[in-house]
């Protein structure tokens, strides 16, 4: 039974690889549709066998001595759960896409790319070989980089491109040093033998994470994330929800075996999972562009699931990142259409009043929040009320405990802000303009994925639970940990609204903020720490090293030390015999030295 759903499920695969050669883009929509629809029936059908693993095609395509190299795809309740979840996203997205660049002349081959994409991040989840893997990872990067850049006259849109293949080349070091330790290390490059060596390793370790502290926008490698802003709003949508950005902690899922073999290791991953959702989370609180504030919610929480994998439950970070896809993927599809409508306006002090304006996007908007914040009985309350109960009975650092709680009440404070703001105040828009909801494609997209966050949850749930058995015996206050917190946030965040703005909408807070300059840290990286080393530069490589070098050995400075020695030499030069006598006589007894120690 398993083995009959994994090749329908590379056989989906495929149909969409043809239908990116196809003319219309309505046909790969449907491809996209029906291969999604497909894959959620094959999950049912391995639920319903019981049978949860297997390697397929396993086809050896180079084998030099002991070394092999294969093809081969790993399908289990990870691939084939994500396949639905991915699949499912990107049709809706695919059809947004249709109503938002509908004025684009490159519509097609936009949608095109967005297949491409999608395609690139499956071979990535279904990766068995580290071949296959290296395949994926680098195709989500090179797709990530010519959709960032799609409006390429846009110098805005080439630096946020740039900066993120810069960043995330930074993380694929730690990719390469886990590649190579794997291949000096196992017979045929896979996980299975890697998972058969049963050993830590520190830099295999080191080199998983580093590579997914890039593609995952983890805290120091993060600013790549905001700025991929200024791609369309579709690439923003399908980037943060279901590709790319959830590379780099399914890689950790991937290896949470390893990594939770070392105690070090996993408080490692858990306090860089803390300190990133914390971050992500001030920073969130007082932008005011309304994708930026989406963008860093989905940072905050990209930090909450390799928390989860360093507390040791990396099946509640995947079913997180199910959960996440459906809400992330509405959030930036009813900002996409906010912006659309008013003429590609950002501002959110220049909106407000939405409520009566777009009623269907705005009540997606305000479930789509909900869901984010982890409200009971929606999508996010099934994977990230358990991680922070998880998190709660561990015993890792009380403080970064305290911190995970204190991240996850701001998501309700910067959530509220952004519904206030944008919803719920009175209307700071321009007059004349054209929010029109008539669209199917726009509505359509919404309506499915607002589904999805409302009834996910009690799906996948089912789906995934049974075959990762975690049985928590927690206080019923510590029970209610995570949505208490979320209640004082919603609370907080009223005092909030009022101290960033007044009725009219003025910002009474300084602009240089630590939130709203993200921390200083792009002031920090892209200019301090430039100007610091370009003035170590000058001072020690030009002035110290290079004149010193050139005028001390090199032809000028050989030129002057010749003349030195050229003067003494000629002040040698006497013509006195008892001068003539000395130097033989020291000569003579240097020798009689060198013999005698011989």
């Amino acid at each position: 039974m398993v083995g009959m759903c994994g090749m329908l499920g590379l056989v989906s695969l495929l149909i969409m690889g043809i239908f990116l050669f196809d003319k219309t883009k309505e046909n790969l929509a449907q491809a996209i549709k029906y291969s999604g629809f497909m894959n959620l029936l094959l999950l049912t059908l391995m639920v319903v066998s019981e049978e949860n693993e297997m390697l397929l095609m396993k086809w050896e395509w180079v084998k030099l001595g002991g070394y092999s190299l294969s093809i081969s795809f790993r399908y289990d309740m990870y691939t084939c759960s994500f396949f639905v979840v991915a699949l499912y996203v990107t049709w809706n997205i695919l059809i947004f896409s249709f109503y938002y660049m509908s004025t684009d002349p490159r519509v097609d081959l936009f949608c095109k790319y967005l297949g491409l994409f999608l395609i690139a991040m499956l071979l990535l989840v279904s990766a068995e070989g580290f071949f296959q893997l290296l395949i994926g990872w680098e195709g989500v990067g090179i797709m990530s980089y010519l959709l960032i850049s799609w409006w390429y006259a846009r110098s805005d849109a080439n630096t946020a491109a740039l900066q993120a293949i810069f960043y995330n080349r930074i993380g694929d070091i730690g990719l390469v040093i886990m590649l190579v330790w794997s291949l000096m290390n196992t017979s045929d490059w896979t996980f299975t033998s890697l998972y058969a060596l049963d050993m830590f390793n520190v830099f295999l370790v080191v080199g998983v994470v580093l590579a997914a502290m890039g593609k995952s926008a983890q805290l120091g490698l993060h600013p790549w994330l905001p700025a991929a802003m200024e791609g369309p709003t579709p690439v923003s949508s399908l980037l943060h929800s279901s590709t790319m950005v959830v590379a780099g902690v399914f890689l950790l899922i991937r290896f949470s075996p390893i990594i939770l073999m070392n105690s070090y290791a996993q408080a490692g991953v858990f306090l860089l999972g803390t300190m990133t959702t914390l971050f992500s989370a001030i920073c969130a609180l007082a932008q005011n562009d309304m994708k930026k504030v989406v963008a860093y919610s989905t940072a905050s929480q990209l930090g909450l699931m390799v928390t989860a994998v360093g507390v040791g439950v990396p099946q509640l970070a995947f079913l997180h990142i199910c959960m996440h896809a459906f809400f992330k993927a509405m959030l930036f599809m009813c900002s996409g259409g906010y912006i659309h409508g008013l003429q590609n306006e950002q501002d959110i002090r220049k909106m407000g009043g939405f409520l009566f304006a777009t009623p269907i996007t705005s009540s997606c908007l305000f479930i789509g929040s909900a869901a984010l914040m982890g409200t009971p009985f929606l999508a996010g309350f099934f994977s990230k009320d358990p991680i922070i109960e998880a998190i709660n009975i561990s015993n890792m650092n009380s403080w970064a405990i305290g911190l995970v709680l204190v991240a996850t009440s701001f998501t309700a404070v910067y959530s509220f802000r952004l519904m206030f703001m944008g919803v719920g105040s009175a209307s700071r828009m321009f007059t004349l303009q054209p929010m029109n909801e008539e669209y199917n494609n726009l509505v359509g997209p919404l309506q499915r994925l607002c589904y999805g966050s409302i009834v996910a949850g009690v799906v996948f749930i089912y789906f995934l639970i049974p075959y990762q058995v975690s049985i928590l015996s927690l206080p019923f206050t510590l029970k209610l940990a995570a949505i208490m917190v979320t209640a004082v946030g919603g609370l907080v965040s009223w005092d909030v609204v009022k101290l960033l703005h007044t009725s009219e909408g003025t910002v009474n807070v300084n602009y240089l903020s630590f939130e709203a300059q993200v921390g200083f840290y792009s002031h920090i990286m892209h200019k301090i720490m430039p100007k610091v080393w370009m003035t170590l530069g000058e001072n020690y490589q030009m002035q110290m090293i290079d004149r010193g070098w050139a005028e001390l050995t090199l032809p000028q400075g050989f030129g002057q030390n010749y003349k030195l020695l050229a003067d003494n030499i000629n002040q040698t030069q006497t013509a006195l015999v008892k001068m003539y006598i000395a130097i033989m006589m020291l000569i003579l007894m240097m020798m009689l030295m060198l013999i005698a120690l011989s």
